[in-house]
């Protein structure tokens, strides 16, 4: 697996698109559909699951066979100011969470920031 990870609007998607000759049906976007060579922003995926009381980790965990050839994009949203609403700091701790899961699964780690790539595992 490779995890690829960095703030909103730092060029993740494109690089993985460039990097992996990804075209739009390889990359399933905010949902989970472990037939996608590529999951994107699964933050977004997260803050549903969070709303609905569930623990977004959970289900990579069940599925971590299924991540072994895949590519995983997530939003870092651990920057910046703690939300007041518990809705949305349960969604930010949960995404900590599920990333670090990811991370410690992953066989590459890489942060984008202002489009350029850093390899942090």
């Amino acid at each position: 697996m490779i995890l690829i990870t960095g703030g909103s609007y730092q060029g993740k998607l494109d690089y993985a698109k460039a990097r992996f000759a990804l075209t739009d049906d390889d990359i399933c976007i905010g949902k989970i559909d472990f037939d996608k060579k590529c999951l994107a922003y699964i933050d977004r995926y997260a803050l549903e699951a969070v709303k609905s009381g569930l623990e977004p980790v959970d289900i990579f965990r069940a599925n971590v066979d299924a991540l072994r050839n895949k590519i995983i994009i997530t939003t870092d949203i651990s920057s910046g100011i703690v939300p007041m609403d518990p809705a949305l700091r349960a969604w930010r701790e949960a995404c900590g969470r599920m990333n670090s899961y990811l991370a410690s699964q992953a066989d590459e780690v890489w942060r984008l920031f202002c489009g350029i790539p850093q390899r942090l595992k």
